[in-house]
């Protein structure tokens, strides 16, 4: 039997049933790498906020006791 579906046609069909078939993956996975980049892109913000603040705080205790 000869098909009448091009060669591309049938092999995006092949693809698309393909992976409508397949089980879906778990979102934990997804949650946990977008948690480690939330992390990562607020660490140094924080960080930095915390190092003006102790320095501030330095500044004021040296300038009270000296």
């Amino acid at each position: 039997m000869k098909t009448t579906a091009p060669m591309r046609l049938r092999a995006l069909r092949f693809l698309s049933e393909r992976y409508t078939q397949r089980e879906r993956p778990s979102y934990f996975a997804e949650l946990f790498l977008f948690a480690v980049i939330v992390i990562t892109a607020t660490w140094p913000m924080f960080s930095l906020a915390h190092a003006m603040a102790q320095a501030n705080w330095i500044e004021t205790l040296t300038r009270v006791y000296l």
